[in-house]
């Protein structure tokens, strides 16, 4: 792999693909520091708001017995800084990050005098998790419990982090022999904002260690534009180039989650839940009964991911999101488990579990794998818009796809430094941009269920 691209104009990036892998320094055991980016062919670095630590790949090409001569035994450190400098408005970006090795895979010897093997890194907070264990108490709200254990535990420094602290209710709870990460995901699956929404712990490259909510999600500001378009109409090598290049979707593909007989059976648009107070002996058989409203959901965009009608021979006519038999949720509780003042680790669930559920069965309705050159400053959570041709168009119709078009939540990013550098996303969204009836092009609802006439 090329230190300097070849795309670069002195320090600048003539195309959006261009970096500079500036250091690759490796810490041996003994304390020898080395800078190895001449060795390296290619750099993979994956983040995911479903990942509590982002990993790293390095492929190298050893002609020099890297791995005699430091005698290297699979916990290095290495510090990677890779940057460039934009075009179009001349910004320096850079990602910088300290990786500890965790495996040397792949090694061969298919080149006489020449070794290859893949190094996998992990963050030093990953690293840590496996030498710990917790068996303690922990008390307050679950967002602060977690930012103490990232503190306390894992040795994040408090600046570092950007957590979510409040969380629906305080608790008490005891960590049962769990390392701090799994501590984490367990105390996270009980874990809700006051409106119901789940959240999610992860690291990103540009960002760090974050504890967000899907609220927090919907409401990211600074939105980037990207086009999947075939046709780039600008000189190579100017700033209209660059910019353009820049937010152009070069490969995409889909998945549609778009069956109403899975999500209703998980609940995403209706449920009932009931619950039964063990300490009080009090059952209560509708504790809560919801109906998805998109106007009280913090949605991506802002209509429904259904046609809202009530024409439904399959739903005994109803709507959707009134079929509140469904799903079912029965939850046990101890409200008398640390006297009538605090909660316990499951007091959040009652009131929160069915909008929780909602939320995650919906945030995949559509989801995009999209190719783009690499952006600095894009990170798992953060939102785009993308806006999709249609694949055929008639002359006297709109060119835009109003199906696929729309806000979408970036909920992975594989970063790729080879040649160029490119990401490949993972981007979802739980709602659509246009109403279903437009995009369906249903001229007028029908009154009565589908009739099926014989010619």
């Amino acid at each position: 792999m090329s230190r300097n691209t070849s795309r670069l104009a002195g320090t600048l990036s003539v195309s959006p693909g261009s970096f500079i892998l500036a250091k690759c320094e490796l810490t041996a055991t003994n304390g020898t520091v080395i800078d190895i980016k001449q060795l390296i062919s290619e750099i993979t670095i994956t983040e995911s708001i479903y990942m509590a630590s982002i990993d790293a790949d390095l492929m190298i090409i050893d002609a020099v017995n890297l791995l005699e001569e430091l005698k290297l035994n699979g916990d290095e450190k290495i510090e990677l800084l890779i940057k460039r400098k934009e075009l179009d408005t001349k910004d320096d970006e850079k990602h910088k990050h300290t990786f500890y090795i965790s495996e040397i895979l792949d090694f061969s010897r298919t080149i006489p005098g020449t070794a290859t093997y893949t190094m996998r890194c992990v963050s030093k907070h990953a690293y840590i998790n496996n030498t710990l264990t917790l068996n303690e108490s922990k008390q307050g709200t679950i967002g602060k419990i977690i930012k103490d254990i990232c503190i306390s535990n894992l040795r994040i420094k408090a600046d570092e982090l950007d957590i979510q602290e409040s969380t629906h209710k305080n608790i008490k709870c005891i960590i049962p022999k769990l390392r701090p990460i799994a501590a984490i995901k367990w105390l996270n699956s009980n874990a809700y904002t006051s409106a119901g929404a789940p959240l999610y712990f992860f690291e990103t490259l540009a960002g760090g260690v974050k504890y967000k909510s899907y609220e927090d999600f919907a409401a990211g500001k600074d939105i980037p534009t990207y086009n999947h378009t075939p046709v780039l109409d600008a000189e190579i090598g100017s700033p209209e180039y660059f910019a353009i290049a820049s937010r152009r979707v070069r490969k995409i593909s889909s998945d549609f989650n778009l069956s109403k007989y899975i999500s209703i059976s998980e609940g995403a648009f209706a449920s009932t839940t009931s619950s039964i107070d063990i300490s009080t002996k009090v059952y209560k058989p509708k504790a809560k009964e919801f109906k998805y409203d998109v106007k009280k959901f913090s949605t991506l965009n802002t209509h429904a991911p259904y046609p809202v009608r009530a024409n439904n021979d399959q739903y005994g006519g109803k709507e959707i999101n009134n079929i509140k038999t469904g799903k079912n949720y029965f939850i046990s509780s101890n409200s008398m488990a640390y006297g009538s003042s605090s909660f316990n680790y499951h007091a959040p669930v009652e009131e929160n579990i069915s909008v929780g559920q909602s939320y995650l069965s919906t945030e995949d309705t559509l989801t995009h794998d999209i190719v783009i050159a690499g952006n600095f400053k894009l990170e798992c959570g953060g939102l785009l818009d993308l806006k999709v041709n249609k694949t055929n168009p008639s002359d006297n119709e709109a060119h835009l796809d109003k199906m696929q078009s729309g806000k979408y939540l970036i909920s992975s990013i594989i970063h790729k430094f080879g040649n160029e550098y490119t990401q490949q996303l993972e981007i979802k969204t739980n709602s659509f941009a246009s109403e279903m009836e437009d995009i369906l092009e249903l001229d007028e609802k029908p009154k009565k269920g589908t009739e099926v006439v014989s010619t």
